[in-house]
């Protein structure tokens, strides 16, 4: 599946839809949210450092004309284009993205067990330049502001929340806040976090709302045992020698016990000989295989590393929260095409694969130029054509 039948699978009436339901486009002249979708879709896949000076030029090229369907051509500057960010309604890029991520989905679902991977990335500017965000306390800190940025991850970004207020500094409760949010088709869905929820309310509330989960505790952690699972002798997984698997209730710091017990599955690093401790409401599989399915919760942390590399996203172009908003909407859907485009083509890594995508868009957009000049389409196909053996 080459780039622009990915692309084609969003349907043009989509943007026009929502553009009128969001009524975005109201005081717009020229920049109208479709057209301002299409240029950070052009310039976040196409210039690896994305720039406000980088959409002025682009909006002015031809390739920029044939991807807006060859309307007619306007100089626009990149303060303009700064102020669009700033004032136009983010819930259209919102809508769009969710509208997204189903009809992407359903191309590349698969029959495996569903893993939502939960985590969250940071980005810290000045608060001389970022206009939103909390500080950090302590530490001389004081003059830095953050927003965090917290994702639920399956084979594409499921969810996504912005959190700026001071109390999503702890993750107990943007971790906490964006799993419960978010509503998986299946209740089956299992949610995969890391050890940055520690409340024993939360394991409660989950366990309450039949939410599945898979964590890690400290070692440490304060715990009565209720039942031990039948494991004869140590066992050692992929990575791990595994010696403990049994139920338990936990205890807060202040020896409060939670209402629900948990599993509780401890063993050692076969390498390092590191103690992990693994807490999960799972009953119905062995322990290799919840620790295999917390393995795997590093796809987001290469996720987010894909992001910010690859996607210029540590980089706002705009520093005003809802300019931001639609930034974080804008890459997503962006990754969104990258990644559907290296399952559906069986690609390795991201550097490359992005290269691959960009390099074929630029052809099928050369050869509708080819088309419109009264080229041969033929002739320019046979260019790229394999030679015989």
């Amino acid at each position: 599946m080459d780039a622009s039948q990915i692309i084609s699978l969003i349907p043009s009436s989509l943007l026009n839809q929502l553009s009128i339901e969001t009524d975005v486009n109201r005081y717009a002249k020229k920049l109208r949210a479709e057209v301002v979708f299409k240029l950070l879709m052009h310039c976040i896949l196409s210039h690896k450092d994305n720039s406000l000076r980088t959409m002025e030029s682009a909006y002015e090229s031809m390739v920029f004309n044939l991807l807006n369907n060859g309307t007619k051509k306007q100089q626009i500057s990149f303060s303009s284009i700064s102020e669009r960010l700033s004032v136009m309604k983010s819930e259209y890029f919102e809508k769009l993205y969710h509208a997204i991520v189903k009809i992407y989905a359903d191309e590349i679902k698969d029959k495996e067990t569903t893993l939502i991977r939960f985590d969250s990335t940071i980005v810290a500017l000045s608060s001389q330049l970022l206009k939103t965000g909390y500080h950090l306390k302590g530490g001389g800190a004081n003059h830095v502001r953050q927003l965090k940025f917290t994702v639920g991850f399956s084979e594409l970004p499921m969810s996504a929340d912005f959190y700026t207020e001071q109390k999503f500094t702890s993750e107990n409760t943007a971790l906490k806040t964006s799993i419960l949010a978010q509503q998986p088709d299946k209740s089956s869905t299992i949610r995969v976090f890391d050890r940055g929820i520690t409340s024993r309310k939360t394991y409660d509330e989950f366990i309450d709302k039949k939410i599945p989960f898979i964590s890690r505790l400290n070692n440490n952690s304060k715990h009565q045992v209720i039942t031990k699972n039948e494991i004869q002798s140590p066992f050692a997984t992929a990575t791990l020698k595994v010696h403990t698997d049994q139920w338990v209730y936990l205890y807060s710091e202040r020896t409060t016990k939670a209402k629900h017990p948990v599993r509780y599955i401890q063993g050692n690093h076969l390498i390092s000989n590191e103690a992990i401790t693994f807490v999960t409401n799972i009953s119905e599989m062995d322990t290799t295989q919840i620790t295999d399915l917390y393995k795997r919760r590093w796809d987001i942390e290469v996720f987010f590393k894909f992001l910010k590399q690859e996607l210029n996203f540590s980089h706002l172009i705009n520093r005003s929260e809802n300019g931001i908003r639609i930034m974080l909407y804008a890459t997503l859907i962006a990754a969104i095409l990258l990644l559907v485009y290296k399952k559906k083509n069986g690609l390795s890594g991201y550097k490359i694969m992005k290269l691959k995508f960009v390099l074929e868009l630029e052809k099928s957009i050369t050869r509708d130029i080819v088309i419109m000049t009264g080229g041969d389409p033929i002739k320019f196909d046979n260019l790229f054509s394999k030679p015989p053996d």
